[in-house]
């Protein structure tokens, strides 16, 4: 028997800046959105789409991605420890498997659930900019973008130096239920930064330690993120980027309360991306990249006391492999791809669960004025656990004035299941 689902879903909105005599003008080069096989100009996004720049993130009283994420419009992070110690994402009310987020264009995928999907080591420091595209995605991102998707863009430094950073605090409360010790919290972060004409590399080490806030929510975080650009020739440009990260954190209250009142967790994630583009021809561009991820969570309900009752380990691998491509024609431009994806999660409590994920990508975007942008395209995707899932869709805008856009998008989501 064959099941067919069918969903849409439209969204119409309108961008509107107002700007009043006393506002200052500062000219500024326009900043070009980077989409799966596109960049778009952000004057000619079809999409919710806002940018939180390095200058932005300078003035928020942010220290770590969850923190600068917490001002971002419709994005909710459900922080459970400070510090990026651990927090979940969603968009606009979507789950957290339902958003995804891309590190310069390559996802990073969760197969536990998305729960440790921020589990990045990526200092704020190394960040040019953040793009939150809000409204259903899957066309351009890919399934886990249904509710919308969050590019972390890292800079190509100019210039070469170091920095060193350190804190310390208290909010001068003792721990009454444990030690009797006085809270307090403490961290170090190093970096160093090479800028070439040719080549560019980012280095970044921390460390974070506390006794926490109240019993049992003490914490330790290391955290280590290396990035090189290399621009071959004026055609071909290589990014490659690695990272690693511990966390080990008293849980108390974080998911169970008030049982789990002396729970811990410990959660390493490694990761790896190699990119690169390649302009073959004038009209002709080719980006392929290569994505790893490995994931470790190790919980225990019961704390250090009894690891042989209510402990749960999850090791999760994850390869993925995706090739881009654009082609400029004389009226349009066309954008095609494929990813692949293999997904294996060994549990001590649910067992071990291997999956492959298969996308293809097209679409086509044309400016038939001025003023009016259109995108149509697909993505079809086969998953070995869910099947064939379909995700056809438009957009389009409308330029009324420079002032004031028309934005419309239309896209569904069909699903095919045999049972």
């Amino acid at each position: 028997m064959k099941k067919i689902y069918f969903a849409a879903f439209a969204v119409i909105c309108t961008n509107f800046y107002a700007q009043t005599k006393k506002d200052s003008i500062n000219q500024m080069d326009e900043v070009i959105i980077n989409e799966g096989r596109f960049n778009t100009p952000i004057s000619k996004q079809n999409r919710n789409v806002y940018v939180i720049s390095s200058e932005t993130i300078k003035k928020l009283p942010g220290r770590t991605l969850q923190e600068v994420l917490q001002y971002a419009n419709g994005v909710d992070i459900r922080q459970r420890g400070p510090f990026g110690t651990q927090a979940d994402i969603s968009v606009d009310g979507g789950s957290f498997e339902q958003t995804v987020v891309l590190l310069n264009g390559a996802k990073v995928i969760d197969s536990q659930t998305a729960h440790n999907m921020l589990n990045l080591p990526l200092p704020v420091e190394a960040i040019e900019r953040i793009e939150v595209v809000r409204g259903p995605a899957a066309r351009i991102y890919g399934i886990n973008s249904l509710t919308g998707a969050i590019n972390i863009i890292t800079k190509k430094p100019t210039d070469s130096g170091f920095m060193v950073s350190t804190y310390a605090g208290s909010n001068f409360e003792k721990d009454t239920q444990d030690t009797g010790d006085t809270f307090y919290g403490a961290g170090v972060q190093a970096g160093a930064v090479l800028g070439k004409e040719k080549q560019q590399h980012i280095l970044f080490a921390s460390h974070d330690k506390s006794n926490g806030y109240r019993y049992n929510t003490a914490f330790e975080n290391n955290k280590i993120f290396y990035q090189g650009n290399v621009q071959i020739n004026d055609k071909n440009e290589i990014l490659g980027s690695a990272g690693y990260i511990k966390n080990g954190f008293g849980a108390n209250g974080f998911y169970a309360a008030p049982g789990d009142k002396n729970s811990t967790e410990i959660v390493q994630t490694t990761f790896g991306n190699l990119q690169s583009n390649h302009q073959i021809t004038d009209s002709w561009k080719i980006m392929p990249r290569i994505t790893y991820r490995y994931n470790y969570d190790d919980y225990r309900y019961l704390g250090n006391s009894n690891l042989a009752v209510g402990r749960s380990q999850h090791y999760t691998n994850s390869i993925a492999g995706e090739l881009n491509s654009t082609v400029k024609l004389s009226k349009g431009e066309i954008g095609f791809g494929a990813e692949f994806r293999n997904e294996n999660i060994h549990s001590s409590n649910i067992g071990d669960h291997d999956r492959e994920n298969v996308g293809l990508y097209a679409e086509y975007r044309r400016s038939f004025t001025e003023k009016l942008d259109v995108n149509i395209g697909t993505y079809l995707n086969y998953n070995s656990d869910y099947k064939w899932q379909i995700y056809p869709g438009i957009d389009a805008s409308y330029a009324i004035s420079d002032a004031f856009k028309i934005i419309g998008i239309v896209e569904f989501h069909l699903l095919q299941i045999y049972i």
